[in-house]
């Protein structure tokens, strides 16, 4: 064969081989494209598909992955399990979710961070009883168990009923004298020890009003204070100067009842809505025969949103009235007082007693980010021996700027910083401000 019709066949079977490869290739890429299409049919959704908060998780699990390969220990999860009831699930009703529990805060005011242990379960006797209790203790030798239980069982419709019981030790409770007058150089020191237990009963009505009455026992001791370098009230006052410090043992029978109208969107950290009510006791003296007396509290709150609720305007306006016989005294420990966290911030803890209280406040709040507002206050109120002098004069006013931690948007603690005529007050407590106990 010549060189020539050798070259033209092996030109013919090269054209051959390659057309045979492209042809391949070609089927093979049908073939990868067509596995990939099915493929797609066959994949879950999109992550577009899933919800921002899904995508958070999914992410935490990640970094937690890369960064922390090994297991959870046990004692790791217990432990976050245990602060979780506490705190977390504990914010939206106040009393946490069933099991141990980690608890912050209320305790009376003036003996340092409280903190404690407790324990809820709602499935008792076939979810008919529900109990929590607590104890609770600070650094000052203050301390305190109660326990809360409800009646379940007996609830019907919107109805609620629960037996309240406390004992409370508070060695360091501040007294400056009665009446708007009072200097601060009085300063003077009791120890208050109180143990009480109150049934509630109470009708959750529509369009947010609820009704309740309420009725129980409680016995009172005072004493010698325990702060350092602060007289002891009985040394420094005598006893009409101060009603009912230092007699002793004091018990007393009380009852009355509470009607509230309540649209707020939350109880705590709300940022709309408003609340208002009124609550009425009557005290019984079942020792001295000196302390009967009625009393009377008034509270209105109102939250005016806007920016989409990114600021917030909250308003508060409190009295607390006091009517006895001739001759009855409202002792110390049951007047109402201003001054403290809670209302007249730029003044000491329990600052003014007297048999009457009137209070107003305004708070300004903003949104920083998720967690955290911030807030610029101004507060006013005065004491008052006589209901004829409830008026806007001559009050005593406060100021400052705060911050509010929040968690699932509920208040968790509260950082403020204030200023009156008495001097500058730095307040960190784990409580929303302008609560209601009713």
């Amino acid at each position: 064969m010549s060189s020539a019709i050798w070259r033209g066949h092996r030109y013919r079977m090269y054209e051959a081989t390659t057309e045979l490869r492209y042809m391949s290739w070609r089927a093979l890429g049908a073939a990868t494209v067509a596995a990939f299409l099915v493929f797609l049919s066959l994949a879950p959704p999109s992550s577009a598909q899933t919800t921002r908060a899904e995508e958070i998780d999914m992410a935490r699990r990640d970094k937690q992955a890369r960064l922390w390969p090994e297991r959870e220990s046990p004692l790791v999860r217990q432990a976050n399990d245990l602060v979780e009831r506490g705190f977390r699930e504990g914010v939206e009703d106040g009393y946490g979710a069933n099991g141990p529990q980690f608890v912050l805060g209320g305790m009376r005011s003036g003996h340092g961070m409280s903190f404690g242990a407790g324990y809820r379960k709602t499935d008792i006797w076939g979810e008919r009883i529900g109990v929590r209790t607590t104890a609770r203790m600070t650094l000052h030798g203050a301390y305190m168990v109660d326990a809360r239980v409800t009646l379940q069982g007996l609830e019907f419709g919107r109805s609620f009923s629960n037996i309240y019981a406390k004992y409370e030790k508070s060695p360091r409770m501040d007294f400056y004298g009665l009446g708007p007058d009072s200097r601060q150089d009085d300063r003077s020191s009791y120890k208050l020890e109180d143990l009480s237990a109150d049934a509630q009963f109470g009708i959750a009505l529509a369009d947010h009003w609820r009704i309740g009455l309420t009725g129980g026992y409680v016995s009172t001791e005072t004493g010698p204070g325990h702060r350092p370098d602060v007289p002891s009230t009985t040394d420094e006052f005598t006893p009409p100067e101060a009603p009912g410090i230092g007699l002793g043992r004091i018990d007393f029978a009380r009852g009355g009842g509470f009607l509230v109208f309540d649209y707020r969107e939350r109880s705590s950290g709300t940022r709309r809505g408003g609340v208002y009510g009124v609550q009425w006791r009557q005290y019984v003296d079942r020792t001295h025969d000196l302390f009967d007396f009625r009393q009377a509290e008034l509270e209105f709150q109102q939250y005016v949103p806007y920016f989409n609720e990114t600021r917030v305007v909250a308003f508060r306006a409190a009295a607390t009235l006091s009517f006895q016989e001739d001759g009855q005294l409202v002792p110390v420990f049951f007047m109402p007082t201003i001054g403290g966290n809670n209302d007249l911030r730029g003044f000491q803890r329990y600052r003014y007693h007297d048999n009457h209280s009137f209070f107003v406040g305004v708070e300004h709040r903003w949104y920083i980010f998720r967690g955290l507002d911030m807030a610029v206050f101004a507060d006013a109120g005065k004491v008052i021996p006589r209901k004829a002098a409830l008026d806007f004069s001559d009050l005593e006013a406060s100021w400052g700027l705060g911050f509010r931690t929040r968690l699932r948007d509920a208040v968790i603690m509260r950082t403020d910083f204030a200023v009156g005529r008495e001097g500058f007050r730095v307040i960190w407590t784990f409580s929303d401000i302008f609560k209601m106990n009713y």
